[in-house]
Formats: structure tokens, sequence, C-alpha cells
């Protein structure tokens, strides 16, 4: 970190914000203990809030149980956690294949088997967002099945990603 003037500029500077007067200082002293209240009451989770709102979206349409909700969710969570490294290697493998593409002389073969490695990964991503999706309709009544259909959001809204059960 680099200081900029001479060693008696830097102890004036110093001096003068010592020497500022009381009334500063105690603005000063006021304002940050407001501030900090303030982050901390716009920044904090309430305790024991539930996770899914009953009263709208897919859940309020399907009347879904507070125990429905939560294992949907836990399911989705699950689904992310899992799936993670996944997502990680699949944008590595995208970003080998990109770096490959780029070098006229690389060897076709390679850059097929690096395709090849990059479908089979996302195939088993894919994989992971079907079996997530056929765990959470397990979760549901045959009327509330029925009544996913009938809903303006379509069929692959309990698909992991979905716009109703995505992580917080």
């Amino acid at each position: 970190m680099e200081t900029t003037g001479t060693r008696e500029e830097q102890t004036t500077v110093l001096c003068r914000i010592l020497a500022m007067p009381v009334k500063h200082w105690f603005s000063i002293l006021v304002l940050v203990p407001i501030f900090m209240a303030l982050c901390v009451v716009v920044f904090a989770e309430e305790p024991g809030a539930p996770d899914c709102d009953l009263q709208s979206g897919l859940a309020a349409a399907l009347n879904l149980s507070q125990a429905q909700c939560e294992s949907l969710r836990q399911l989705t969570n699950r689904f992310y956690d899992d799936a993670a490294p996944v997502r990680n290697k699949i944008a590595e493998k995208r970003l080998e294949l990109k770096d490959l593409s780029r070098v006229p002389k690389t060897d076709p073969y390679v850059i097929d088997k690096k395709g090849k490695e990059l479908s089979a990964l996302e195939q088993e991503l894919s994989r992971k967002a079907l079996l997530t999706g056929l765990d959470q309709k397990r979760h549901l009544t045959p009327e509330q099945l029925k009544k996913m259909k009938d809903t303006a959001w379509g069929k692959n809204l309990l698909q992991p990603g979905g716009r109703e059960y995505g992580r917080k």
C-alpha cells in the first residue's frame, strides 16, 4: 500500500482528524450504531419463518400441506447440492472444449473425446433432474397431480430449477 506525501504531511492530516470538534465525533459515534442497527434489521431473517408460502403460487393452487411443501423443498435443495459438482465439471469440460477448438492443430480425436465426456456429464445431470422430479411427484396426491397439469404453470414446474421450488 503506497502512501503519498511526506511524513510531516501525513502527521498533519492525522492531527487534523484528531483535532475535529467534539460535535463531529459525537455525530459519528451516533450515526455508526444507528447504521449498524439498520443493517441488522434489514439483513436479519425471521426466526422460525416457514420455507414455504402456502398462500400463493403453486402451493396455493395445489393446496399443499406444510409437510408436502417442506418435503418438495428438501428434495430440490438436495438436487442442487448433488448436482453442483456435476455442473462444475460440465462448465470445465465446456471451457476445455472451447479452448481445444480454438487451436487449429488440435487432434479431432481429442475434441471428440472431450465432447463425449461433456455429453455424458449432461446426461447424468438430466437423469438426476428427472429422478428428483419423479420423487417430488410421489409426494403429491393424484388430485394434486391432476390440478398441476391443469394449472398455467404446466407440467415441468416441479422439475428442479422451476420457478416455484427453487432454492432460496
